[in-house]
């Protein structure tokens, strides 16, 4: 799910989010988006082969006013992207430079992070779709 939606915010392709996403999330993304140069919004999309690390931040089961029972997990990424970003971004954990073949093949990538909250409902009867209901990619969505 994390690629998906980081490739589908990265082609501004917001509206295929709505069924993923939850709305007030997505009326955020919107505003911010449109702000983006390119090479952050480029480097927003993360392959799902670029991801180098995940681990969950914070597990909560908890019950609504009504009794409800919903389940959230924040899970966080590290990734790995070629985006054109300037060497001065800060937030990043480290610049990696690939080297494949010779001198002048060096290919730069970036080590860049995500955190995405999914929620899904688990109250009896309830659909069992999870929804994204926070995304950060700290330094390049503020």
């Amino acid at each position: 799910a994390f690629s998906v939606v980081s490739k589908l915010l990265s082609q501004r392709k917001l509206d295929l989010l709505e069924e993923l996403v939850s709305a007030e999330v997505l009326q955020v993304l919107k505003e911010k988006i449109s702000l983006l140069p390119d090479s952050y919004r480029d480097a927003l999309a993360a392959d799902i082969d670029a991801i180098m690390y995940t681990t969950e931040g914070d597990v909560r089961i908890y019950y609504d006013d009504d009794g409800r029972k919903f389940v959230s997990i924040l899970m966080r990424f590290w990734y790995l992207n070629g985006a054109d970003l300037p060497d001065e971004v800060p937030g990043e954990t480290k610049v990696f430079q690939i080297m494949f073949g010779d001198e002048s093949t060096k290919e730069k990538r970036h080590l860049l992070t995500a955190n995405y909250e999914f929620q899904r409902e688990f109250t009896e009867g309830a659909k069992p779709d999870w929804t994204i209901t926070r995304i950060e990619h700290p330094r390049l969505l503020e």
